[in-house]
């Protein structure tokens, strides 16, 4: 990565895509942690432009959000505007194009998550970082949330003891078909990235799948089976368990599936410590003591810029920090190395599903 240098004004931000997700997810928390929410004590960047090939919300997100300018051509708006860093968030198979772009332009990037779709896209985008000597971000948004945050703090006091072991349920109901997102990949990203973030890197991983899809009596089908016969535009319906080995010698367990109801806990076990985040909210904890509980649960029935979603579950935290790296010329994190090992968590629970063993990540 090249040198990156440090700006004395506000950094000057372009923005591609419009969509249902960025609208209500992230354009809103450059209010809560840019622009000028009231807990800021200054404004940390402009909004400059954003870009859409849809017209209509272009010129929408540009009023609604307080954009100088909109555009419907990226390359027009990289070429006219001074800009000092780029937000592309669109659907993880359009992304990597447009971040390579936008780094070869000199521009710091910031993508949603997954940064890509696949394991070749995503070093091609680590290829155009070394090669503009620019960052990329990925929006991981679940590493700054208050919760998880909170837990990753409990973690790191002496008496937690080493971390021993990680559980986590993380599940939807029925998901997207095949065709728009892959399940894993679009949806249990996040789970994959928080065993990194509280357990260091996996070593291997042996998975167990079944697919529901197409029916619900009967034998379930294998991920052989599936891979032979799936229909891309139908619903999944599937469940992933995955026995986790991490480079420390800690162990996990993951279960994600699109079967049931948005569930999400996860338990990291220390020595005599253990810590619960259930459903990306209530934090339950005992450390070093086992009759005295640590308890958090946010308070936020008061209007509050704190305890608006997007900054209790961390958008506001992640878009804030890519923000403040770009002003004072730091690498950002997570960042692409983080998408490629997320990737090959997954591309390892798929070749250990399909093979019945352990895979190792080095596999991959």
């Amino acid at each position: 990565m090249g040198s990156l240098g440090q700006l004395s004004r506000p950094v000057r931000i372009g923005f591609i895509g419009c969509g249902s997700h960025a609208s209500n997810s992230i354009y809103p928390t450059f209010r809560l942690g840019v622009t000028g929410s009231p807990r800021l004590a200054e404004p940390i960047g402009e909004l400059v432009a954003c870009c859409d090939l849809d017209e209509g919300k272009a010129r929408r997100n540009a009023r609604a959000f307080g954009f100088e300018c909109w555009y419907t051509d990226h390359r027009e708006m990289l070429e006219r505007e001074d800009l000092d860093c780029v937000f592309v968030v669109m659907h993880p198979r359009l992304q990597a194009p447009l971040a390579i772009e936008c780094l070869a332009a000199g521009k710091p990037v910031f993508v949603e998550k997954p940064a890509t779709a696949t394991l070749v896209a995503a070093y091609a985008v680590k290829e155009a970082c070394e090669r503009s000597g620019q960052p990329l971000m990925i929006g991981f948004m679940k590493r700054f949330s208050d919760p998880y945050r909170r837990a990753r703090e409990l973690m790191q006091r002496p008496e937690f003891g080493p971390a021993t072991s990680f559980e986590a349920r993380y599940n939807y109901g029925r998901y997207a078909p095949f065709s728009s997102y892959d399940f894993i990949n679009g949806f249990s990203c996040h789970v994959l990235d928080l065993t990194r973030f509280f357990m260091g890197d996996v070593a291997s991983v042996y998975a167990s799948y079944v697919s529901r899809t197409g029916g619900s009596t009967g034998r379930p089908q294998t991920y052989a089976e599936v891979l032979q016969t799936r229909d891309p535009s139908a619903s999944q319906q599937e469940a992933w368990l995955l026995n986790l080995q991490f480079e420390s010698g800690a162990i996990g367990f993951v279960q994600t599936n699109c079967l049931e109801r948005v569930q999400e806990r996860v338990t990291i076990t220390g020595v005599g410590s253990w810590i619960v985040v259930d459903d990306w909210r209530r934090v339950t904890a005992y450390i070093g003591n086992p009759e005295l509980p640590y308890y958090y649960e946010p308070n936020d029935q008061m209007p509050s810029a704190q305890f608006d979603f997007r900054t209790l579950h961390g958008y506001t935290g992640e878009v804030r920090h890519f923000v403040e790296c770009v002003r004072d010329g730091r690498v950002p994190t997570p960042n692409i190395d983080d998408g490629i090992a997320h990737l090959k968590i997954e591309l390892a629970a798929k070749r250990s599903a399909l093979e019945g063993r352990p895979v190792a990540v080095s596999e991959i």
